[in-house]
């Protein structure tokens, strides 16, 4: 596939199905625990699952920062018909995974009581926590290394083996949910190690493209490592910082929902979380697909070509938006019911949640789109911005303001309110965008 000549349709279309396929399933993972938690363990299990999440949130954050960091630049240096450059890009990409990747390994394990209840697990729900949160720290490398393969694959043309090797996984994970769950009657640390495995299965076979003809990643002496390190850190952390949002976020939530409400909204919150999760994963897919094609181009300065493809996955996003929230709107019992043994009280807190948490999926799209499209056309600095105020500024100050007014509705009103907001702000430096690159284009 030629990224620059090749039609931009088709190309997206490859793109999409292989990005969006990969994000599904790995979306799968948690979405099938929690219903196997939900319902051999109950609502406790689905409380604990919402202070495990930030776990799968900082480790992927970590991932993307090195992952897509590296990526991009390296896609760039290829469109400028820079091979030798691209490789050494990855070869930094690759040496900063590894030190990063030690050192939080390391950090997370000598701390990880602490680290849980930081995230919001308390004395009643932290022994369900640490039964599964033990088994993600001991295999802490195998989930950052599936992340960051799969970036460095989508961007050496081989998308369908990124996809291929998380749908693997994702039916050993699927499997596994039954057996320990369930025959084996393993409960929290049953669906744990369901995951784990499933992860090192789709780590394994992402490898495998390493020993392939058709791979055009090597290992090379880097060149300047640090400034390397430095433009790496740069680019990443704008994409990244969707998932460390998720972190800050998660503590924010999990702790304003006891303060104002109980564990049976955190029980609910605990598969809103996940749903919330799997739709972002899916905006994220869109934002993966679109992302090598507007790098290459940029690279090789072809705009008609990025807008292009940048207006496919607009659309592609408002239309699995609309489809998100109706489903929020329509079927908050049902949905509960699927994840949960649920108990009348937690069936009760249900509705209002869904309700008013799911409108917050109307905008969602469109700034994860953002981040990703901004920094694929290395405007870091803007898609930087989009990323903090939705994740962790703007988010953050309307969770700690709305619940003094309106209580436990507060709490979740504050994302939908902060998404609207700031989806204004990204839409006016996407236009500022396009119309910079056609204008340094004519300038050329």
């Amino acid at each position: 596939m030629d990224l620059v000549r090749d039609d931009v349709k088709k190309l997206y279309g490859h793109y999409l199905a292989a990005s969006v396929g990969s994000a599904l399933v790995v979306s799968i993972y948690s979405f099938v625990d929690t219903i196997a938690v939900g319902q051999s363990v109950g609502p406790m299990g689905t409380a604990a699952i919402a202070a495990i999440n930030p776990l799968f949130g900082l480790m992927v954050f970590l991932a993307v920062l090195c992952g897509i960091g590296g990526a991009v630049p390296m896609s760039v240096a290829r469109g400028e018909g820079k091979e030798e450059k691209a490789q050494a890009i990855f070869t930094a990409a690759v040496i900063l995974m590894t030190v990063i990747g030690l050192v939080s390994w390391v950090l997370v394990y000598i701390f990880h009581e602490e680290l849980m209840r930081l995230f919001g697990a308390d004395d009643e729900t932290m022994p369900y926590v640490l039964d599964y949160a033990m088994w993600l720290i001991y295999f802490f490398p195998t989930f950052m290394s599936s992340t960051f393969l799969g970036a460095f694959l989508r961007n050496d043309g081989v998308p369908d083996l990124a996809m291929k090797a998380v749908m693997a996984g994702g039916l050993l994970n699927i499997f596994g949910d039954w057996f320990f769950c369930f025959p084996m009657d393993m409960g929290m640390e049953g669906a744990a190690i369901a995951t784990v495995s499933g992860s090192v299965l789709q780590t394994l076979i992402m490898c495998t493209h390493f020993l392939s003809p058709r791979c055009g990643l090597r290992l090379v002496r880097p060149h300047d490592l640090m400034k390397a390190f430095s433009r790496i850190l740069k680019l990443g952390f704008g994409a990244g910082v969707l998932d460390l949002g998720t972190v800050a976020l998660a503590i924010i939530i999990n702790n304003q929902i006891i303060r104002y409400g109980n564990v049976n909204a955190l029980a609910v919150y605990g598969v809103v979380g996940t749903v919330g999760q799997l739709c972002q994963a899916v905006y994220k897919g869109v934002g993966q697909a679109l992302q090598p094609l507007a790098s290459s181009n940029y690279g090789a300065g072809r705009p008609e070509r990025i807008e292009s493809a940048y207006g496919m996955a607009v659309r592609t996003t408002m239309i699995i938006s609309v489809i998100m929230m109706l489903l929020g709107e329509l079927f908050p019992i049902q949905i509960t019911k699927l994840f949960i043994a649920a108990t009348p009280e937690v069936l009760r807190e249900a509705p209002m949640i869904y309700r008013i948490y799911f409108t917050a999926f109307l905008f969602m799209g469109m700034n994860v789109l953002s981040t990703y499209f901004l920094q694929s056309v290395m405007r870091d600095r803007l898609s930087m911005i989009i990323a903090m105020l939705r994740s962790i500024v703007l988010s953050g100050a309307l969770l700690l303001i709305l619940p003094v007014f309106f209580g436990l509705s507060g709490v979740f009103a504050a994302i939908p309110a902060a998404e609207l907001l700031v989806m204004l702000l990204a839409l006016i430096y996407n236009k500022m965008a396009l119309r910079d690159i056609f204008r340094s284009r004519k300038a050329a």
